[in-house]
């Protein structure tokens, strides 16, 4: 009989997760993959050109599935798509030939990555009743604005002759993570610190942003939870 087969729940359970992720509002398994390209990245090296291709891969899939889990159907999609086909195919021929030198490819998927906060925000705070996949979808939000800027001040310190940090040292990838988590949520270690004026303001602008979105939708949300957001917004006369 069908409930003596021991593998139908298993079956079953796949089943329902691949309708869900069908549907999208998937956030928890963004959120995993966040943390997985958080350790590429903090792994990269500039030298090791495979390593950059498949962090970069990894970027991909990290839009990709923002865009999907986020509702996002229209021919934006479709183009978004093309111009990751195309950064990936040049990530791809220049591990290939070892072309040490970067065309720009890399920072072009990173400003791509700069629109998936504001495609979550769309999305969650649509959400009629905010459950756990809403509240993991603003952390996805935080922590894609604080590997964003990790991005934006390896850009900057590639323009700027003084490079980006005031120290006298080479950054790596970990570098620049590491100071823009540690800028976002202010704890202020002091070891690394910007040492240009466009520095200065993009840390300030972080750690403005970082505080504002954690003591305002953060914790409205947390304090939502299992409740109806067209309700809040109706106001008490709608009950």
């Amino acid at each position: 009989m069908a409930y003596d087969n021991p593998e139908l729940p298993r079956t079953h359970r796949r089943e329902a997760y691949m309708e869900r992720f069908a549907r999208g509002d998937s956030y928890g398994l963004l959120l995993v993959l966040l943390l997985v390209l958080y350790v590429m990245m903090a792994a990269l090296s500039y030298g090791n050109l495979w390593l950059r291709f498949a962090m970069s891969m990894m970027l991909a899939l990290v839009l990709l599935l923002t865009l999907h889990t986020s509702h996002v159907r229209s021919r934006a999609f479709r183009v978004i798509v093309v111009l990751v086909a195309i950064v990936e195919v040049a990530n791809f021929l220049q591990a290939l030939v070892h072309r040490n030198g970067n065309d720009g490819s890399t920072f072009l998927m990173f400003g791509l990555i700069l629109a998936a906060p504001v495609v979550i925000l769309n999305r969650i705070i649509r959400h009629e009743t905010v459950t756990l996949e809403t509240i993991l979808g603003a952390i996805c939000v935080f922590v894609l604005i604080a590997i964003a800027f990790a991005g934006i001040y390896a850009a900057v310190n590639d323009v700027e002759p003084k490079g980006f940090f005031a120290q006298e040292v080479t950054p790596q990838s970990v570098d620049y993570l590491y100071f823009s988590f540690v800028t976002i949520t202010t704890v202020g270690y002091g070891d690394l610190t910007a040492g240009t004026s466009t520095g200065k303001v993009l840390v300030t602008f972080e750690a403005l942003i970082g505080q504002i979105f954690l003591v305002t939708l953060v914790a409205r949300l947390v304090s939502m939870y299992g409740t109806s957001q067209r309700r809040d917004r109706a106001g008490p006369e709608a009950e």
